[in-house]
Parts: structure tokens; sequence; C-alpha cells
């Protein structure tokens, strides 16, 4: 009798296990990259992680651009106010696919069109003002991208989905969190975490918390104080000129779960494409065990803002 009821038991959470999995995958999105929209256009470039954190691997990111709104047609081409969405395809560093072939009509119901896309866009960047807003912007596996190549439709097993506004005006101006501004003052992190030590003298300096206690003393207002920093101008070899920024924000996940909200914590911006390289810490960090990069290389790669760049620029 007591093994027959320990029997039942392991059934009921076996059974609980599996109602939560499907679950789980039933509320994946998908959204279905077009060649030709006439809604956005799409880049997509893919760099090395080798270098920076020593796996032999790439990271993919998919660039949808768009107007913004509103939009000043009568300004400057390069000023234009325009929203990107970026997909990042993270390598399956724990040895498995990172892309997988999958069948359309198995998914069928859970694919969104754009108008959804931007509409979570808008959720996400502060451009509603009748929103109440929260501290989720980023999105790890909720929503995925699907490519076609070579007639079949693929979707990756690691997809972070992320957004910003690209507004590139005076520094008068608010540039708050998820907004590209080419036009800020450069301020690189080492120069920040001087100023914000002048201020805070006994907490730490937020981007480098890593690994540490989520219970440990902290200055640091995640809504009021988060934002993208620009760190540098970028000569590309094709003469062009992009830029880097890096993101003020703390790390405060227990470490079971990833630090989503760090996104691409660092990345390489080039108008006109979007962006174009950076670094992906709160992943591999995650997955360190499984690297062969130690933990002062992490925070080597922080305070000298290490990143993965497309190798076509």
């Amino acid at each position: 009798m007591r093994e027959q009821l320990v029997i039942n038991r392991l059934l009921g959470i076996i059974i609980i296990l599996c109602v939560n999995l499907v679950n789980s995958h039933a509320q994946t999105k998908y959204f279905v990259l077009e060649d030709k929209s006439e809604n956005y256009v799409s880049h997509h470039f893919t760099m090395s992680a080798k270098q920076l954190y020593g796996v032999d691997a790439t990271v993919e990111c998919f660039n949808i651009l768009y107007d913004g709104y509103p939009s000043d047609k009568r300004a400057l081409k390069k000023d234009y106010d325009q929203n990107l969405i970026l997909f990042s395809v993270l390598p399956n560093v724990e040895g498995g696919l990172t892309w997988k072939e999958v069948a359309m009509d198995s998914i069928q119901k859970s694919i969104i069109p754009f108008g959804s896309l931007n509409r979570l866009f808008e959720a996400h960047t502060y451009s509603l003002f009748f929103e109440k807003y929260d501290g989720k912007t980023k999105f790890l596996n909720d929503y995925k991208i699907i490519v076609k190549r070579n007639g079949k439709f693929y979707v990756p097993t690691f997809c972070l989905l992320q957004f910003y506004a690209i507004r590139n005006r005076s520094e008068i101006f608010t540039s708050p969190f998820g907004t590209i501004n080419t036009y800020l003052n450069d301020l690189p992190i080492l120069e920040m975490e001087k100023i914000y030590k002048d201020r805070y003298p006994y907490s730490d300096f937020p981007l480098f918390g890593i690994g540490e206690s989520p219970y440990r003393l902290q200055s640091f207002d995640r809504l009021r104080d988060r934002r993208e920093y620009l760190s540098k101008k970028i000569h590309l070899k094709n003469n062009d000129t992009a830029f880097q920024f890096w993101t003020f924000t703390n790390w405060y996940e227990h470490p079971q779960n990833y630090e989503t909200e760090r996104g691409i914590d660092r990345f390489v911006y080039l108008p006109g494409k979007g962006i174009i390289g950076g670094s992906f810490d709160f992943y591999f960090y995650f997955h360190r065990k499984k690297l062969p990069i130690k933990y002062v290389d992490f925070m080597n790669n922080i305070k000298e803002e290490k990143v993965m760049i497309s190798d076509i620029y």
C-alpha cells in the first residue's frame, strides 16, 4: 500500500512536470523574418565568441529597423528617429544544436505578425504614456525568430529579444533605458566607476557585481538609473564610423537564473545597419563551467570593454 502511494505521488509529479513543459513550449511566440518587407529592413551579422569567451561558437544578431514615431521627415536622414528590434541567437554551449529545423504547421498558432512585435516594442521602451512599466524589458526564449534557409525553416534553441529606440539628439534631452543616442558625450566604464564611487563610496560599482550575492548592499535604483552610455567611436576598415555603448545596470539575480535584463550589455552600433557587435556576459557567465575562461577574464572583459564584432567590419 505504501509503495503504491509513493508510485502514485511520483506519477503525479511527472504529470505536473510534463504539463508545465507543454505549457512552457506553448507560451513561446515566433516571428518569421521576411526577406523583403514593407514594414522594416533587416540586417544579419555573425560574430565569433572565441576571443572573448574562449568557445568555438558564433552569435548571430538579427536587426529589424523601421521608422520611429513621431518621425520628422524634414530632418536630415541620418537623424531620423528609428526603432530597432534585436533578436540575438546565442550558441548552445552545453553541446546541443544552436538551430533546429521546425515544421511551420506545428507552430502556426504561435506565430506573431510584425504589428504584434511593434506593440511589444512600444510596451517595453517607455513609448506609451498610459502604460505602467516594470523592470522587464528583455526576453530569453519567450520569443524566437524563424529564418528560412535553403527552403527550410529553422528556429534557435536560445534566442534573446530586446528593443532600442534610436534617438540622436542633444544631451539636454532625456535618454531613458533602451535608447541609442550617438550624440552623447563619451563616458567609458572606468570613468563612470570613479563618478559612482564618489557618490556611493560604500557600495560596489553595479557592473562589477558579477558573481556576487544578490543580497549584498547596493545603491542602485534599477528603474531610475539604468541607461546606455556612449563609450567611444570606432572607425571601421571600410571607413564607416560605428559607436560603442555600454549598459549601466547591475547584477541582481540568483546564480541559478539568467541575468536576462543585462542583455547585450556592451554593443557596437552602426547607423543604418544596427548592432554589428557586442557582449553577452549574462549568458556566457551562466555557462562558465563549460568555458575555459575564469572569473578574472569576465571582469577584465567588462573593465576593458571588450566585445565581439562581425568579421565583415
